[in-house]
């Protein structure tokens, strides 16, 4: 339980949840795709999922973005801590795309 109180008070709470969102986006991609449904677990997997995906694309260069800048100005440990989050968030971030990726090239193969 000490390495989960750690790593969140290194993150940060905020980050931490942004953490497991993205890890449940790399989970649910292989499942994503197909007609849309209204209701029920197929509609986290075809409509909530894929939303998410989007935002995500564009909150998680923004908070590593974020992070550098704050790196900029700090010294020692501070911005050590600071480089493995966006460290972290880079890895995560190229892993959400490439478990993405098949459904993204799926849905261009379709607008041609």
């Amino acid at each position: 339980m000490g390495h989960l109180r750690d790593f969140v008070s290194n993150f940060g709470t905020l980050r931490v949840l942004l953490v497991i969102s993205v890890v449940a986006l790399i989970i649910v991609a292989p499942f994503s795709g197909g007609p849309a449904h209204a209701t029920g677990w197929p509609l986290v997997r075809s409509v909530i999922a894929p939303t998410l995906f989007v935002i995500m694309a564009f909150v998680l260069p923004l908070d590593i973005t974020m992070t550098l800048i704050f790196m900029s100005d700090r010294q020692g440990p501070e911005r050590r801590r600071l480089r493995r989050i966006a460290q972290a968030e880079t890895v995560l971030l190229v892993t959400m795309a490439v478990a993405w990726l098949p459904l993204l090239m799926r849905l261009l193969r379709t607008l041609d």
